[in-house]
C-alpha cells in the first residue's frame, strides 16, 4: 500500500498507511548513494582528499547502506501482509536483478573496453569481466536478508527472536568471517554468506544481516502503535543510547569493533542501528507538515521507486567510466559528474515509469 507524497502525516493515521517518513528517508540516503558512487568511482586522488570528498565520506561511507536496509527490515512486518511465497518470489527476483546488473554496468562496458583500447588488462589488475558478474552487491544481499527475514517471521513470529538474532549475527559474525574451502565454486557461494570486498563481497550477508533483523522489531512496533509521534520520540532516545552505548563499545577495541566500513564489528553495527533510528526521527520531523514542500515530494518520489533509481544510477556510472575514465576527475568535474547522475537516474526513472504504464495498458 502507498500513500501520497504530499499527504500530511497525522497522528491517527492508520497503522497501515505508508508513512511520507521513510520515502523521504530513502530519498535523501540516493542522493547519499549516488554522491559516495561517483566519489567512489570518478573522483581522482585531490578530489578524495579535498573537503568535499571527505565530507561526502563522512556522511556517507558507513550510513547510507546500513539505513537502508534496516528501513527494508521495517516494511517486512510494518507494511500489508503478504503471502509468504510471494515475499520468497520477491527476494529471488532482488537476487537475480544483482547478478543481471553487474552484467550490464560491470562486465559488459568492461569488456567492450578491452575491445576498444580504452583501458589495458594490465590497468585493470586483477579485475575482468568474469569476476564483476560475481560481485556481490546490495542487490544480492537484499534478496538474501529478504528471504531469511521473511522465512524468521514465519517461524518465529515474536519480536524477541528478532532481537535475539539480531544480537547473535552482531556478536557472532566475526568468528566466520572469510571461511574458505581452497576451490573456486564453493568459495563463490561462500562469500555470499562470509566473503569481503577483496573477493568482490560488498555485502555479505554475515553481519549486514543484522540491520534488517532489527529493523523488523522496531517496524513491528510501529505497526500496532495507536501514537506515531510519541512511537518516533521514544525511538530517538531509543536510537541515542544504541549509539553511545555502540561508541564506547567500539573505543574499547576500535580495530575489531569497526572492521570496515562494508563489514562493520559489533560496536560500529549498535552505533549504526542506533543511528538509523535517529535519522528517522529527523526525517519525520522534516516532513510533518510539508504537504506541499516540492524537494519532500522530489525525494519521496525517489524513495518510492528506490530500485529502479539504483539499478539506473549504476547503469549511468558503469558506462560513463567508459567516457572519463576510473578515478580521473578533479573536484569540480566530479561535483557536476555526482548533479548529471542525479539528474539522469530521475528521467531515467520517470522514463521506466512511463514505460512500465504502456506495457501494463498493452497486456489489459
Amino acid at each position: 500500500m502507498t500513500m501520497s507524497a504530499t499527504s500530511p502525516m497525522q497522528d491517527t493515521q492508520p497503522v497501515n498507511e505508508r508513512l511520507l517518513t521513510f520515502d523521504f528517508a530513502r530519498g535523501i540516503l540516493i542522493i547519499l548513494m549516488v554522491l559516495v558512487h561517483v566519489l567512489d568511482f570518478y573522483g581522482d586522488t585531490s578530489t578524495h582528499e579535498s573537503l568535499v570528498g571527505s565530507t561526502i565520506r563522512l556522511l556517507a561511507s558507513w550510513q547510507v547502506a546500513a539505513w537502508f536496509v534496516f528501513i527494508m527490515g521495517m516494511f517486512i512486518t510494518y507494511s500489508g501482509q503478504q503471502s509468504l511465497l510471494t515475499g520468497l518470489k520477491r527476494a529471488l527476483g532482488l537476487f537475480a536483478l544483482g547478478y543481471a546488473l553487474n552484467i550490464a554496468r560491470g562486465s559488459i562496458p568492461m569488456w567492450l573496453s578491452l575491445k576498444m583500447g580504452l583501458v589495458t588488462q594490465e590497468q585493470l589488475g586483477s579485475y575482468t569481466p568474469t569476476t564483476e558478474l560475481f560481485v556481490v552487491d546490495i542487490l544480492q544481499f537484499a534478496g538474501l536478508a529478504l528471504a531469511c527475514c521473511l522465512l524468521i517471521k514465519h517461524l518465529f513470529p515474536a519480536p524477541k527472536y528478532w532481537i535475539g538474532g539480531a544480537l547473535l549475527v552482531t556478536f557472532l559474525s566475526p568468528y566466520f568471517w572469510d571461511i574458505t574451502t581452497g576451490w573456486s565454486y564453493p568459495d563463490e557461494a561462500l562469500k555470499l554468506f562470509f566473503g569481503n570486498k577483496h573477493q568482490g563481497a560488498m555485502f555479505p550477508l554475515l553481519p549486514w544481516l543484522a540491520y534488517p533483523l532489527a529493523g523488523m522489531v522496531f517496524g513491528c512496533w510501529l505497526k500496532y502503535s495507536n501514537n506515531i509521534q510519541q512511537f518516533f520520540k521514544t525511538s530517538l532516545w531509543i536510537g541515542a543510547a544504541l549509539t553511545a552505548t555502540g561508541t564506547l563499545l567500539t573505543m574499547t577495541n576500535t580495530d575489531y569493533h569497526m572492521a570496515s566500513n562494508m563489514r562493520a564489528g559489533p560496536g560500529m553495527i549498535i552505533s549504526l542501528t542506533g543511528g538509523a533510528l535517529v535519522f528517522l526521527w529527523l526525517c519525520q520531523r522534516v516532513t510533518q507538515g510539508q504537504s506541499a514542500n516540492r524537494f519532500v515530494s522530489l525525494l519521496c518520489f525517489w524513495g518510492r521507486n528506490v530500485t529502479t533509481y539504483y539499478v539506473i544510477q549504476w547503469l549511468l556510472i558503469g558506462w560513463g567510466l567508459m567516457l572519463v575514465g576510473s578515478q580521473q576527475l578533479p573536484q569540480i568535474a566530479a561535483v557536476s559528474a555526482m548533479l548529471v547522475v542525479m539528474v539522469l537516474s530521475h528521467f531515467g526513472v520517470l522514463l521506466w515509469l512511463k514505460v512500465r504504464t504502456v506495457r501494463s495498458m498493452r497486456v489489459a
